[in-house]
């Protein structure tokens, strides 16, 4: 990320205009970013292929942060990996990711939600276990220029209502629904990850006319529950070292776990009510996994092949015509580890679904 300017200290990547692959030479522009007072594009230093885009459509990221790689085919990509794993990134100064910037009263209670671009059907993002639509940040712009995006803070997390009455998945898939219908979103194309995708596997059972088309991202359905060491390790975990420990379990590179991240982690856990929400849904979720219904129509998996909260089983039966993709070097989190695959994934997928009859 260049700095132009003084006090620029954070740009967004707004498009890339060279392709990964593409030879270019010095002078030629290869990213346009835009920061608070300029928007101008990185020019090329020298003749080479890019190689690897490293920063997403629509990514914020601090001056200095990394990118793309420019090489030729003498350096190999094991040498690439070496180099983009050694990176330290710096980290974006103040806040580095979207907060809520609405509410919405659903079944009585207050959820917060995020959204921006326009058109129908729009996308709805819904986050897993312990998360918050901040988690969306890396997609969800880029996501917006082609669709009306929305994402959400499950009751329980983010901005919304901390204290539950249930941590039954009927109670979360009734919120969303009622969210959808309030919002006037359906049909939606629903994305989910994690817990966030069992839960969206059962609106679209339950409620299929809600759900135009449906992306689960880190889950297979309520049958593949997450990691059962991993939800009571995160709800343990009291102090930065026990946490990090644990959200580094999320990601191939375990370098993606910033000291802000385990900052504000810890923080959402300390609040009133968070505890005891998180055991509720965990408890539920341990007693209704061993009974889970089949996928009604499950129309699309990402997932990362180095996922070891919900490793991706090729040998569960998936119904006809379900699209799966499988990312190298990727985590539980494709959506922050690869967010212009996932942005290509679901945009292409969502283009070619507008509506489930």
């Amino acid at each position: 990320m260049p700095k132009w300017g003084i006090d620029m200290t954070e740009g967004t990547v707004v498009r890339w205009l060279v392709s990964k692959g593409e030879q270019v030479a010095p002078g030629m522009e290869i990213v346009e970013i835009e920061s608070e007072k300029a928007a101008s594009a990185v020019e090329a230093a020298n003749h080479g292929l890019l190689r690897r885009q490293i920063a997403a459509e629509g990514q914020r990221l601090a001056v200095g942060a990394l990118l793309g790689v420019i090489a030729d085919n003498a350096i190999s990509d094991a040498d690439i990996d070496k180099f983009t794993s050694g990176f330290e990134m710096p980290e974006v100064i103040g806040e580095s990711a979207p907060s809520p910037d609405k509410t919405l009263e659903v079944s009585g209670q207050t959820i917060g939600y995020l959204e921006s671009g326009e058109g129908k059907p729009a996308v709805l993002l819904v986050h897993g276990f312990g998360g918050n639509l901040k988690s969306w940040a890396p997609v969800q712009l880029a996501l917006s220029r082609a669709f009306r995006t929305v994402s959400m803070d499950l009751p329980g997390h983010g901005g919304s209502v901390k204290a539950i009455a249930s941590g039954e998945a009927d109670y979360f898939v009734g919120v969303i629904a009622e969210f959808i219908r309030t919002l006037e979103l359906a049909p939606v194309h629903l994305v989910g990850h994690s817990w966030g995708g069992d839960l969206a596997v059962l609106v679209a059972e339950d409620q299929p006319d809600l759900v135009a088309s449906l992306t689960l991202i880190g889950a297979q359905g309520p049958g593949e529950a997450v990691d059962k060491g991993y939800v009571q390790a995160f709800i343990e975990a009291a102090r930065r070292k026990a946490l990090k420990a644990v959200l580094q379990q999320l990601f191939h590179d375990p370098a993606l776990v910033t000291r802000k991240m385990v900052e504000d982690t810890l923080k959402y856990k300390r609040l009133d009510a968070v505890e005891e929400t998180l055991r509720k849904i965990a408890a539920a979720a341990r007693q209704s996994s061993a009974g889970a219904k089949p996928v009604p129509r499950l129309l699309q998996i990402i997932a990362g092949k180095s996922d070891s909260i919900c490793p991706f089983d090729t040998d569960v039966p998936l119904p006809e015509g379900v699209e799966i993709h499988l990312l190298e070097k990727v985590g539980h989190m494709p959506q922050v580890e690869a967010p212009a695959e996932v942005v290509r994934i679901i945009t292409d997928f969502a283009r070619a679904h507008p509506e489930v009859s």
